[in-house]
């Protein structure tokens, strides 16, 4: 890749020509891009000519005034949101799936400090940089904790840079929220999704009746480009693939479709756009059945696309995360599916990388079919509450299997009907089949790596199913989960979990209740 530092592009109207030759020389499909920048330059001086106007119009003096009226009045209604909400701190352990060289998962660690009308946001326990690509810099991280912040105090005034203003951050330099050289970044928005995640799961703590699944994760930057020889050029598709929006204290998530911030975008584009521009064939999209978080409200459902490459010379890139450890549920609900990008070369299906969903240059043939399927986010409220007539519409729209359906949701179809009886009798067994663990104090453990020691006693471990060193989940009742990497123990802990203050505060438990643990389906693990 090539750096370039700040530096204009035109100088009172004139055109830096030498910069502007070395970056379109530097594009594949420069004709394009010269056709983005020239937009982007047009917004600016139109944007440049429209405050020019309202300044000769009013005074230079009076449109500052306004201005900073507008970033004034957005602070005071965030520091009016913020003040409405209990002082104290709240935790939230996050990970991502790896940094893209090495399978060793990436925790992001949150504490939320909220003080008056004042909210501090400190992220020190979040991993040091790393070697791959899930790094970012402190304006990703600032911009993505700005939007969680926005949208859950205060989500109906206009963004502007006024609601920062009640926010102090505490970002440890050198860690992959503030990445210093020769950190590579190419990753940040995946990153950045993640540290979403984390303030989400402190901010429901102190906000439980404005629940959330997490997102599906990742941004999901998909990129199939070679040589196009009938054309005579180089091609490239670059594409981002939604997955299902997670669902929310009152409403399901969405199908196929990019998160909140993602802009005025397609997720995929449209196949005739794609076959006549490049040498693919789109054989299908379609909704992924079974694959979103259960709940009272699920999330929505991920896609799968299909596209066949027709010529030689061409290779796969794949930037995401999401594809080993899936998105969390809250308040009870199921996780999500994972993401998967593979080929499929002679009817085998291939994994073009050791490292799920980080894929670098993988080589495609004539024929190759590239397989997308987008994870779903979690859903909210424990999915044997969910009305059942909604459970069969999904079922009769194909988009939710019986099996699933009963399985999960514990509603029994049959002849295209709810039967009642036999639902109300399965519900009550797969409640009966949850296992519960007495909550005794503990400390806070972490391993090397900064993840989460979770103790069980051998017994608890078969009752769930879980191995020494498998991720589990402790569930919260009212809020997100607290995750950790098990660790068999012979020390009395039989119907027991040992949780530390600040793990029984995530969760919004004290010693003496009971807690729910499963097992989590983590890929590579299962």
């Amino acid at each position: 890749g090539m750096r370039i530092v700040p530096v204009k592009l035109k100088d009172r109207g004139v055109l830096n020509q030498g910069l502007w030759d070395v970056l379109f020389a530097n594009m594949r499909l420069s004709d394009e891009r010269e056709g983005d920048a020239l937009a982007m330059l047009d917004t600016a001086r139109v944007a440049e000519t429209a405050i020019t106007g309202l300044c000769d119009k009013y005074g230079t003096a009076t449109i500052k005034q306004c201005m900073n009226i507008l970033l004034d009045n957005a602070e005071q209604a965030a520091r009016d949101r913020i003040s409405e909400l209990p002082d104290g701190n709240y935790y939230y352990e996050h990970y991502m799936d790896n940094g893209g060289l090495s399978p060793e998962p990436l925790p992001i660690k949150v504490k939320l400090m909220i003080d008056g009308d004042a909210m501090t946001v400190d992220f020190t326990g979040t991993t040091a940089q790393v070697h791959g690509p899930m790094n970012c810099g402190v304006p990703v991280t600032q911009g993505g904790t700005f939007v969680i912040v926005k949208s859950w105090l205060d989500p109906k005034t206009p963004v502007n840079g006024g609601t920062f203003r009640p926010l102090k951050f505490v970002i440890p330099k050198g860690s992959c929220l503030a990445a210093q050289l020769p950190a590579a970044v190419g990753g940040c928005w995946d990153v950045y999704r993640n540290l979403q995640t984390a303030v989400v799961g402190a901010l429901t703590q102190v906000m439980p009746h404005d629940l959330g699944g997490e997102n599906p994760g990742g941004v999901n930057h998909v990129y199939v480009a070679g040589y196009d020889q009938d054309r005579n050029k180089p091609y490239i598709l670059y594409e981002y693939p939604g997955g299902g929006s997670p669902a929310s204290s009152d409403t399901d998530g969405a199908t196929g479709i990019m998160s909140y911030d993602h802009g005025d975008i397609p997720s995929v584009y449209p196949a005739e756009s794609v076959e006549q521009r490049q040498p693919l064939l789109v054989e299908s999209l379609q909704v992924r059945n079974d694959g979103e978080g259960a709940g009272l409200h699920r999330s929505g459902f991920g896609i799968v696309r299909r596209l066949r490459i027709l010529t030689d010379g061409s290779q796969l890139n794949v930037m995401t995360d999401r594809g080993v450890i899936p998105p969390w549920g809250a308040a009870v609900a199921t996780p999500g599916s994972h993401n998967s990008f593979t080929v499929i070369r002679d009817g085998e299906e291939l994994e073009p990388s050791p490292i799920p969903c980080k894929v670098k240059s993988f080589p495609l043939k004539h024929g190759d079919v590239v397989l997308m399927q987008t994870t779903a986010g979690g859903g909210v409220g424990d999915p044997l509450d969910r009305q059942a007539d909604l459970v069969l519409k999904d079922v009769n729209e194909g988009y939710v299997s019986i099996e699933r359906a009963q399985s999960v949701y514990g509603v029994v179809v049959e002849s295209d009907k709810v039967d009642a009886a036999r639902t109300e009798q399965v519900r009550r067994e797969l409640r009966e089949q949850r296992y519960y663990a007495q909550v005794v104090e503990g400390s806070d453990e972490y391993d090397d790596l900064g993840r989460r020691i979770g103790l069980l006693g051998r017994q608890t471990a078969e009752r769930i199913g879980a191995a020494d060193g498998d991720m589990i989940e402790y569930v919260g009742e009212a809020g997100p989960p607290l995750r950790a990497w098990a660790s068999l123990a012979d020390d009395g802990l039989s119907d027991a979990a040992g949780l530390g203050p600040i793990g029984r505060s995530i969760i919004n438990v004290k010693p003496g209740d009971k807690v729910q643990l499963r097992r989590l389906s983590v890929r590579g693990q299962d």
